[in-house]
């Protein structure tokens, strides 16, 4: 009885390690696989996002931001055609300088070209209306000057907004006609205020278009 009751701790001590080290593959296991399951599924859904990011990063980098070419060739159209519009050789080859600032603005996305090149154009206008050019020439050279302005920084702006590739001809055709006939009007206002005015001298005439340049200026806004 002695022996048989000291044999049996014997027996159960070897058994309970085993119980605790078959115990600790499956709680390991279950500590193991449970965060490590979690952690994989929240990583899918990080890793699909991190690389739509990257596809919309590379796909917005690749679209050509580069002014619409419908409005730039029109703008250095109308800078050119206001230019020789003028009839003296002053206003002319101050003209001439505005165009070709309105051609790198344009063609390049320079607002502050474009309006620059606007400026020496205006100022060919009234060097011409000093020196006594006719008023008719002046208007319609101060009318494409400020329709090329316009044309230039909206071409500008179509091409950082929707990108250079995009279809965009009849948006850039039917702005640069709603800014034309809106132009023609207020240049025809100014044109019928100097018939009305009783012009005596050069620089009244001169005051009188720059108001319908001031006029056309509002309506281009």
């Amino acid at each position: 009885m002695s022996d048989a009751t000291d044999r049996a701790p014997a027996a159960d001590g070897p058994a309970a390690p085993g119980d605790e080290s078959g115990m600790d593959p499956k709680s390991g296991g279950a500590d193991d696989g449970g965060p490590a399951g979690r952690e994989s599924a929240a990583g899918a859904p990080a890793a699909s996002s991190a690389g739509a990011t990257a596809g919309t990063r590379a796909t917005a980098a690749s679209v050509d931001r580069s002014p619409a070419r419908t409005s730039a060739r029109l703008a250095v159209a109308l800078a050119a055609v206001a230019a020789l519009w003028l009839p003296t050789t002053g206003g002319r080859a101050l003209g001439l300088v505005g165009t070709a600032l309105v051609a790198v603005g344009a063609l390049r996305g320079r607002r502050r070209r474009v309006t620059a090149g606007a400026v020496a154009l205006v100022a060919g206008v009234a060097s011409a209306g000093l020196a006594g050019a006719p008023v008719l020439p002046l208007v319609g050279a101060t009318l494409c000057s400020l329709l090329a302005w316009d044309a230039g920084r909206y071409g500008i702006t179509v091409g950082e907004q929707l990108g250079r590739g995009a279809s965009t001809t009849r948006l850039e055709l039917a702005h640069v006609a709603a800014t034309a006939a809106v132009g023609t009007a207020a240049a025809l206002l100014g044109t019928a205020a100097y018939l009305v005015v009783d012009t005596g001298t050069d620089g009244v005439a001169v005051v009188v278009l720059l108001v319908g340049v001031g006029l056309v200026l509002s309506a281009l806004r």
